[in-house]
């Protein structure tokens, strides 16, 4: 292939530059907060219809992928902190739910 049809031959100018500038321009500008709404209610949606296997399911598929990304998570520390935040979200429901009792 001639130099001139390589990306590295066509440097920052020409077509691939001003595609991948608009490109990148229309990704950063998205309104993230209406596609977090649409993903948080297509999961819920198929949760809600294929049961609590399909939560199951993905849990698990979500935990292959980050071990795969890094096989030593998660790490004794990484475990400790959750177990604490664990540990901080049962003292607070305990507080909120002693104080509906009263």
């Amino acid at each position: 292939m001639p130099q001139s049809r390589t990306l590295a031959g066509r440097g920052r100018g020409g077509y691939d530059g001003v595609v991948i500038t608009r490109g990148i321009r229309e990704y950063v500008s998205r309104d993230w907060d209406r596609v977090r709404r649409a993903k948080d209610e297509y999961w819920g949606e198929r949760i809600q219809r294929l049961g609590p296997m399909e939560a199951f399911r993905i849990a698990e598929e979500l935990r292959r992928q980050a071990l795969a990304l890094n096989p030593g998570w998660p790490s004794p520390e990484d475990r400790r902190l959750d177990f604490e935040a664990h540990l901080r979200l049962a003292e607070l429901l305990q507080r909120a739910s002693s104080t509906r009792r009263r």
